[in-house]
C-alpha cells in the first residue's frame, strides 16, 4: 500500500474540522443543560494536547507527527494514545520507533475486514526506560507476524496475536537520561 502524501494545508483542514467539531459539541451539550458533560469534554480535548506535548517534550517529533496524522492515512482504524512520561531523551528512537508502528499497520492495514471496528491503542510511558505498549483490536484475515531486527535500540516482547487482538510491547534496550 502505497503512504498518502498529507499536504500542511490538508492537516490544518484536518485540525481545523475537528476543533470546530469538537467545540460544537461542548456548545451543544451546554445548550441542553449538560454542564458535566461539556466539562468532561473539555478534559478529554485538554488530555490530547498535553499528550501532544508531553510525546514532543521527550524527544519523538516524527512518532508525534505520525501519531496526529494517523487518523488521515488510515481512515479504517480509530487510534487512542496514553502517556505516562516521566524521563526526556527518547530523540535516538524516535526514527526506529515510528518506523516500526507505520511498517507494522501498513502490513495489517490491507486485511482489515470492512465494516468491523479496528482500535489501535498505543501507550507511550518513559520512567527508566521508553516501553511502547501496542494493542489492536478488531477483526482482519490471518496475519503473520514479520520477525525482523529492528535494531539494537528495542525489544520486542509478543503478547498475543489472533485474528481479533494484537498485543505487543516495545522496551528500549537503554536507560534514558
Amino acid at each position: 500500500m502505497e503512504p498518502k502524501q498529507i499536504s500542511i494545508n490538508e492537516v490544518l483542514r484536518h485540525t481545523m474540522h475537528d476543533f470546530l467539531n469538537n467545540l460544537h459539541l461542548i456548545q451543544m451539550n451546554l445548550d441542553m443543560g449538560r454542564h458535566e458533560e461539556a466539562k468532561t469534554l473539555i478534559r478529554t480535548y485538554s488530555q490530547k494536547c498535553t499528550q501532544f506535548f508531553d510525546v514532543n517534550n521527550i524527544g519523538l517529533y516524527n512518532t508525534n507527527e505520525w501519531l496526529q496524522t494517523f487518523s488521515m492515512e488510515y481512515n479504517k482504524v480509530s487510534l487512542e494514545v496514553q502517556t505516562i512520561l516521566f524521563k526526556r531523551g527518547a530523540e535516538q528512537y524516535d526514527s526506529p520507533l515510528k518506523d516500526y508502528l507505520k511498517r507494522f499497520i501498513d502490513t495489517i492495514y490491507p486485511l482489515l475486514k470492512g465494516y468491523q471496528e479496528q482500535i489501535l491503542s498505543i501507550r507511550l510511558y518513559s520512567h527508566d526506560v521508553l516501553e511502547v505498549q501496542v494493542e489492536l483490536v478488531g477483526e482482519w484475515t490471518s496475519y503473520t507476524w514479520i520477525d525482523e531486527s529492528f535494531t539494537d535500540l528495542f525489544r520486542v516482547e509478543k503478547e498475543m496475536n489472533t485474528e481479533s487482538r494484537i498485543k505487543f510491547k516495545l522496551i528500549a534496550t537503554e536507560r534514558l537520561e
